[in-house]
């Protein structure tokens, strides 16, 4: 039997103030290292046996933190960096209609498949994260976190519980929360855990990001 939680890293600096980050770098920022804390304490109580992170720089803070919880050996891989947001990297949210009218009104009809200017969409990275996903189903460890980011823990996700874009869509995850798959006959048992709190059953309510 394989557990994952998929963890998201706390707020950032960038977060905090609506800039688009995708695999540009910022650092957590007060708040989310006390998020991170919350789930590191959590995390301790779950047993986990092995951790692996993105490492971009928030991704490694989070899981760094975390690790004073769990002190056990961790890694990080490249293919469950953050969706690649090419040309918006680094801009305010609010701003991008502005710059990109076009092509931002583009993305919005149709973030799943539409990749924005030099960036990756929802195929992209499923393409990227596929190895990654069937490397942790395959090893010996039996409850895994995932330190990942908002876009590319969604895909993952949506992977592993066979969803459609639209499904796909239909949840979110914050900085405080952890969603975790439990595989049973087959299939995935799903629930969340908010700042530590008991467990609701399924998947978080789709939140602005």
């Amino acid at each position: 039997m394989k557990e994952l939680y998929f963890v998201r890293h706390g707020q950032t600096e960038w977060n905090a103030i609506r800039r688009m980050q995708g695999q540009w770098n910022s650092n957590l920022s007060e708040l989310g290292r006390k998020q991170a804390e919350t789930n590191g304490s959590f995390l301790k109580t779950q047993n986990i046996d092995y951790m692996v992170a993105s490492p971009l720089d928030r991704t490694r803070q989070t899981a760094e933190i975390i690790d004073r919880h769990l002190k056990i050996r961790f890694s990080f891989d490249d293919r469950i960096k953050e969706w690649h947001c090419g040309d918006w990297s680094g801009e305010m949210w609010s701003e991008l209609p502005e710059k990109w009218p076009e092509a931002f009104a583009a993305w919005q009809a149709d973030p799943f498949h539409n990749r924005g200017i030099g960036g990756e969409n929802y195929p992209d990275m499923a393409k990227r994260s596929e190895p990654f996903l069937k490397n942790v189903l395959a090893n010996d460890h039996k409850k895994i976190a995932i330190v990942s980011h908002g876009i590319i823990g969604r895909v993952m996700i949506g992977a592993l519980l066979s969803m459609t874009p639209k499904e796909m869509f239909s949840f979110s995850q914050d900085n405080n929360t952890i969603i975790h798959l439990l595989a049973s006959d087959h299939k995935y048992l799903v629930q969340h855990y908010t700042s530590g709190d008991p467990p609701i059953t399924g998947l978080p309510p789709r939140i602005n990001q």
